[in-house]
């Protein structure tokens, strides 16, 4: 008998005590209810009652697209995702100059310009002759070849505050509205081009090499002594454009006049003034022949950088009585304040590129299928516990659960990869490796999330995966193979709401591409800053996509569940609510 076997386990406790520090290892991420209780016998219940179904949140849903500004992370090129479709990314920002009100001294000249966007890169090893070799993190591509980029001046004011809230509140931008901003192609300052003799002239190809500058060391009479200065950089799209080469005059013209020439006219006074004139930069990319690859980069590392000569009081002259320069200096213009990000999807083709798509779901029994997509794509939405019946706010199941004198060791939810319905031509390396669960309806961070300090080789990928698993896969290890899963473990959040009667809340996953970003974007159409629907910026600037069995799967094994692994401290009825709800 059940009531036999916890009395002969409860003689036991004295011993188990002893395990105390041990068990509050195991268990520090699972809720402060449980230390100080007994651990019996673990039981598992997993026929609650759960809904989980997919929503579209890209325009052609009826949304306005999702908030792309505010985030630390820009996002350009192409991905062509197999099953969803293909997504173009573009980013506008603003740029602020390394200094204000410049004296660039008198008759100056630009010796070069560079403009300078770095990758996210690791680096592998470095050899005895100094050459390091890289591997470049956050590129996106399942059709890899060229594609254009271009780099305009912006002729867009971007507000920091928003007017229509009569300037009380940060100004939001949306995924679907940027590349319709007049004058957002300005000036076309830089277009990106294949260094190597690529084979289409307007395109380019991510590179993972360094990037190694030899300058010659001159003498005291100006004349190269036989030396050079070496420097080397991560990778990175570096377009330099020098003094003395008659292809690039037009572009060094060009910056003189925009900066150089500016000097005392109280365009470069402050910041707000440099605004107000040069309002930005745009960077568009374009798909060539279907192919490209989305790139994730530190927007605050983009910049251009103009280098200068001038004369000055102290200048010198030669024999033959011409003025030489002394001085040389260089400004900056660099990413900063209002950024956005612009998408252009076509999902026409996908599971859910339909206007009726999100109408169509069962928020009731849940769909048998859970579409994610990053970007501006969708998520799926959870219901745990079933209806509110007798209308007291508060779903039966859970009531029931309230009333059980159980200690909950640990709930989780496992999410199965659906491989059948992801598109030919989809692999394991297109698969998201981190999935992100929310508290949806207060756009907030589930406390599972907070208290899990995991952390592991690797950075980000490797972090909170107590709470957050990472995609197990048929090979472990093997980030090619195809995913199989991930479990997510909700054992505070159930904890809070069984026991400490918190809100049963509706949660909400998404695709993630860091799952420390706590940050959430605006779903356009929602409501307004307090108000409305948010997803997670990690999410946002995810390209990636999959789909998950859903709680109407009808692989029972796959099936979506939530998983309640638990100790009971009394016997229970089998046919009271409570045994009913555990399904004992």
């Amino acid at each position: 008998m059940r009531l036999n076997k916890i009395l002969k386990q409860a003689a036991m406790v004295v011993a188990l005590a002893l395990l105390i520090v041990s068990c509050e290892d195991d268990f520090g991420s699972i809720g402060t209810s449980i230390v100080g209780e007994v651990n019996f016998d673990t039981e598992l219940a997993q026929d609650l009652k759960i809904a989980a179904y997919s929503r579209n949140y890209a325009d052609a849903s009826g949304f306005n697209g999702v908030q792309t500004s505010g985030t630390s992370v820009g996002v350009v090129g192409f991905y062509k995702d197999p099953t969803y479709g293909s997504t173009t990314s573009s980013l506008l920002t603003q740029v602020a100059l390394s200094s204000t009100n410049p004296d660039f001294g008198d008759e100056t000249e630009i010796d070069s310009v560079v403009f300078s966007l770095p990758y996210y890169s690791s680096l592998v090893e470095t050899d005895t002759d100094g050459n390091s070799t890289y591997t470049l993190d956050s590129i996106f591509g399942n059709t890899p070849g060229q594609m254009k980029l271009s780099v305009y001046r912006s002729n867009f004011f971007l507000n920091s505050l928003d007017p229509a809230e009569d300037f009380e509140s940060s100004a939001i931008y949306y995924s679907n509205e940027i590349s319709e901003f007049q004058g957002v192609e300005g000036d076309l300052l830089f277009e990106v081009r294949d260094e190597s003799g690529g084979i289409q002239e307007e395109g380019f190809v991510l590179d993972a090499s360094e990037i190694v500058l030899t300058t010659p060391n001159l003498d005291d009479a100006g004349n190269p002594d036989g030396t050079n200065d070496v420097d080397r950089l991560s990778p990175r799209i570096r377009l330099s454009y020098r003094n003395g080469i008659a292809a690039d005059e037009a572009v060094l013209d060009y910056w003189k006049q925009a900066i150089i020439d500016q000097e005392g006219q109280g365009t470069l006074l402050n910041q707000n003034t440099f605004n107000d004139y040069f309002r930005g930069l745009y960077l568009k990319a374009e798909a060539i022949d279907d192919k490209g690859s989305a790139i994730l980069f530190d927007v605050a590392n983009l910049n251009v950088t103009i280098y200068y000569s001038f004369t000055n009081e102290d200048s010198t002259t030669d024999d033959s009585g011409e003025t030489v320069s002394t001085g040389t200096g260089n400004i900056s213009l660099r990413s900063s304040g209002v950024r956005a990000i612009a998408y252009e999807n076509d999902f026409s083709q996908s599971p859910i590129g339909s206007t009726s798509f999100n109408e169509s779901q069962n928020v009731i029994d849940g769909e048998e299928n859970l579409y994610l997509k990053g970007g501006d794509g969708s998520i799926a939405l959870i219901d745990l516990f079933g209806a509110d019946e007798d209308d007291n706010g508060v779903a039966d199941q859970l009531e029931a659960l309230r009333a059980c004198n159980i200690i909950v060791n640990e709930a989780n939810l496992q999410f199965y990869v659906q491989q059948d319905e992801l598109s030919a031509g989809s692999n394991g390396e297109l698969e998201p490796e981190r999935v992100f669960i929310y508290d949806y309806d207060n756009n907030a961070t589930l406390l599972d999330a907070l208290i899990d300090n995991t952390t592991g080789e690797g950075g980000a990928v490797n972090t909170r995966t107590n709470h957050l698993g990472r995609l197990s896969r048929e090979v472990d290890g093997d980030l090619s193979s195809n995913g199989v899963s991930y479990r997510v473990r909700l054992t505070q959040h159930i904890n809070n709401i069984i026991k400490n009667d918190s809100t049963n809340v509706r949660l909400a996953l998404s695709v993630s591409q860091n799952v420390t970003i706590d940050n959430t974007a605006l779903i356009g159409g929602t409501g307004g800053i307090q108000d409305g629907q948010r997803v997670p910026f990690s999410g946002v600037i995810s390209p990636e996509g999959t789909i998950l069995h859903g709680t109407a799967s009808s692989d029972e094994e796959k099936k979506l569940r939530l998983r309640l692994y638990y100790t009971i401290t009394e016997e229970i009825d089998p046919n009271s609510p409570c045994g009913l709800a555990l399904g004992l």
